[in-house]
């Protein structure tokens, strides 16, 4: 019982964070292809207060199922050459 609850609490917070991980994504794109910067350089360029946010949404483990999917749902929606 307690492990179907702990699936639940993880699997709901997994559910809220990829929309979130999802709109980083793509302002992190955005901001890549505007400045002309590598993704290096750009994360050279920010705060250290801007840095600790990205690594902490990017770089937890506990956000990865949630990053990975939204990477996936970035990648479906922005391919070259769509069929649909």
């Amino acid at each position: 019982m307690e492990f179907l609850i702990l699936g639940s609490i993880i699997a709901l917070y997994i559910i809220v964070m990829v929309p979130i991980q999802y709109g980083n994504i793509t302002e992190t794109k955005k901001e890549l292809k505007k400045s002309g910067k590598t993704h290096n350089e750009m994360y050279d360029d920010m705060s250290f207060e801007q840095q600790q946010m990205q690594f902490n949404l990017q770089g937890s483990l506990i956000n990865l199922p949630a990053s990975l999917v939204a990477e996936l749902i970035y990648f479906l929606r922005h391919r070259k050459g769509k069929v649909a």
